[in-house]
């Protein structure tokens, strides 16, 4: 019981004494100390804190989106461009198929006879011409 009881104790404070005890005589009379007050935990700053906070947050979710809808639009644009050079790339293709087809002697036999109104030959006769039979009209 006495360890409960002791336990439960709490120490008395000291006696106050007379100013006069506390010093000794002839000693510089000292100014009591002076204890500043704790710091209390501002309560009208918190909402405040949380506002900038949530401010914040917003600034940042908005540039994030603002970010991502940006990407989006790139992304866009890119594959417009992409489909544009695979449609000119296919169109360069077959032109290059028409000039190839165009460029054969077929071809230019035909547009021969139907555009100049060449007339063909059913025979191909080839003359040759000794160097020396013709003069000086071969030699320039």
């Amino acid at each position: 019981m006495a360890a409960a009881a002791g336990a439960s104790a709490r120490p008395l404070p000291a006696p106050a004494r007379h100013e006069s005890e506390r010093r000794p005589v002839g000693a510089p009379q000292r100014r009591p100390a002076v204890v500043a007050p704790a710091p209390r935990r501002r309560l009208k700053s918190l909402p405040a804190r949380l506002l900038v906070f949530g401010v914040l947050l917003a600034v940042l979710a908005a540039g994030r989106v603002t970010l991502s809808f940006a990407v989006v639009q790139k992304n866009l644009q890119t594959d417009a461009v992409t489909r544009q050079y695979r449609a000119v790339d296919a169109e360069n293709q077959q032109l290059a198929e028409t000039a190839a087809g165009l460029s054969s002697a077929l071809a230019v036999r035909k547009l021969a006879v139907k555009k100049f109104h060449l007339i063909v030959s059913p025979s191909v006769q080839f003359i040759t011409v000794h160097p020396a039979r013709l003069g000086t009209h071969a030699r320039r």
